[in-house]
Parts: structure tokens; sequence; C-alpha cells
């Protein structure tokens, strides 16, 4: 009787990690697609680029240089070489990149080939750096996925040329590659990832904000109070603490692989936020490319287990 019971709670609490895992992957892809539409309405309106990387990062600092304090920088253990690439894949690069394509792309676009494109990045630089194989589904994923993508840009490219929508395609990707990069070295670190996110967020800060007070423009002071305090919930806490937060948590009850196809969920979200609150209606062929990039991610993600070579 007593090992029914057991069997009957360890099910239980089972069916309990799963359910609140898959919540935290759903509150990570609607945290990661409703930060493209903030962003994508500050860059458009009163704030530049450089401000929203500003509160970014200096506001996430604030937050989390605790942990920094109580872990190191851990150079000795990183490396050089990883730490430059994740401090400058997920830093201040990154974020500019992404934000000034903002201001030529719509959210839908942010969604899809930034963050819906990062394991992509990821597979394509461990198979050409460290050797990583891949099943057939995943390499079919992969087809699908740049089908995906030539459909967005492509369109983009064609039908939008005036209004510069290809540039911020471009960016994002090149963002994306950027993001791919931190992923991996930090992966090969052996730091957890508050550590790594920590790392990134207060060396950021520390280097930008010299940048961002003497050689730009700030408008953080000419701006609406309103639209300031918006962005720094958007920035420096929904996506910096909140997203990893939540994206650890569906980790740790999921599995990496099962947390990562909730990624694939953000382009989905962004289009429809996007539409609710900018009145962005994406063209029948960039919609055919989100669908096809989030299945082909999915197919990625899911498709079979990486075999080194």
């Amino acid at each position: 009787m007593a090992a029914v019971l057991n069997q009957l709670q360890a099910g239980s609490a089972g069916r309990r990690a799963i359910i609140l895992g898959v919540l935290c992957g759903l509150a990570v892809a609607l945290i990661w697609s409703s930060w493209s539409v903030a962003t994508r309405f500050a860059v458009t309106t009163t704030l530049g680029p450089h401000d929203v990387t500003f509160l970014r990062f200096g506001v996430s600092a604030l937050l989390l240089w605790p942990i920094l304090v109580r872990n190191g920088f851990g150079i000795e253990r990183i490396g050089v070489v990883r730490m430059l690439v994740m401090v400058l894949g997920a830093g201040v690069p990154f974020m500019m990149l992404g934000s000034v394509g903002m201001q030529f792309a719509p959210a839908s676009h942010v969604a899809t080939l930034m963050i819906g494109t990062m394991p992509i990045w990821v597979a394509v630089l461990s198979g050409l750096f460290f050797g990583e194989r891949f099943a057939k589904p995943q390499l079919a994923g992969m087809v699908v996925v740049v089908a995906g993508v030539f459909c967005i840009g492509g369109y983009a490219l064609l039908a939008n040329r005036a209004a510069g929508e290809w540039r911020g395609d471009l960016l994002f990707l090149l963002a994306g590659l950027c993001f791919a990069g931190f992923t991996i070295a930090q992966r090969r670190s052996g730091v957890s990832p508050w550590h790594a996110t920590a790392l990134v967020n207060v060396c950021s800060a520390v280097l930008f904000a010299p940048v961002y007070f003497i050689w730009l423009k700030p408008n953080l002071f000419s701006a609406p109070p309103a639209a300031v305090a918006f962005q720094v919930l958007a920035q420096g806490i929904a996506v910096a603490i909140l997203g990893m937060y939540f994206y650890t948590e569906a980790v740790r009850r999921l599995g990496a692989p099962r947390a990562a196809i909730f990624g694939a969920l953000a382009p989905g979200f962004a289009v429809l936020i996007g539409m609710l609150f900018l009145k962005e209606v994406p063209a029948p062929v960039t919609l055919v490319g989100i669908a096809l990039v989030m299945g082909g991610v999915a197919l990625v993600v899911m498709g079979g287990r990486r075999k080194a070579g």
C-alpha cells in the first residue's frame, strides 16, 4: 500500500513539474515577444536605440550586481576569449543591432529573425567549430527555417524596399548570431545562467554608460516619464530578470530541448501583440515565412539528439 501511495505521489509531482514547466515556457515566449513589441514602439516614438540599450543594461546591472559580487568575474574559470564572446554576444552589440533594426522592420520580424533563428545559429556554430552532427529531421528543420527567412526577407526586399525593412531583417539575423555565440560560450564556460547574466549585464552597463552620457545624446530626460518607466520595466526587469528566471525554471522542470521549443512560439505571439498594439499586420507571404520558421525551429529542437563528431 505504501509503495502504491509513493508511486501516486511521484506521478502527481511529475505532472505538477511538467505543468509548471510549460507555464514557465509560455511566460518566456510571451516576455520575449512583448519585449520586441515594446522596443519597436520605443525606437519609433520617443527613445532611440542607445536609450533602450542603456536602460536594458543599466537597470538590470543594479539588480544583478550582488550575484557578480558573490561569484566574482571568474576570468580564470571562463577564459578571456569566452568572456569576450559572452559580453559582446549578449551585451551592447546584440542590443544595438536589434534595436536599430527595429527602426526599420516590424516586431514580428524581430521575434522571427532574431529570437526564432537563435537555435539555428547555435546549431550552425556548433557544427562549424565543435564538429557536432545532426539528425535528418534537424537538418530538414534548418532548411525549413532558411525557406521562412527567404519568405520574410525576400518580401521585404521586393515589396517594402523603400521602407528599408530588409535592413532591419539583416540586423536581426546578425543579432541572433551574436546571441548564439553567447549561448555556446556560456554553456562551455561552466558558470550558471544567472552568473553569466550578471556578468554580461554589469560589464555592459559599466562599459556603455560613459559612451552613452559623453558621446551619445540621451533622450531619457526629455522623453515622457511614463514612456521611460515602461521601458525600465520592459528592458531591465521583464527580459533581463523575469525572462531568465522563467527560462531556467522551464529548463529545470522540462529539460533543455523541451524548454527551448517555447522560443519558437515567440514569433506567433509577436504577430498577435504587434497587431493589437502597433497595428502592424504582416503580409500573407510574411505570415507563411513566420510559420515556416516556427515549424523549422521545432524540428531542430525536437528532431533528435545531436551527436559529437
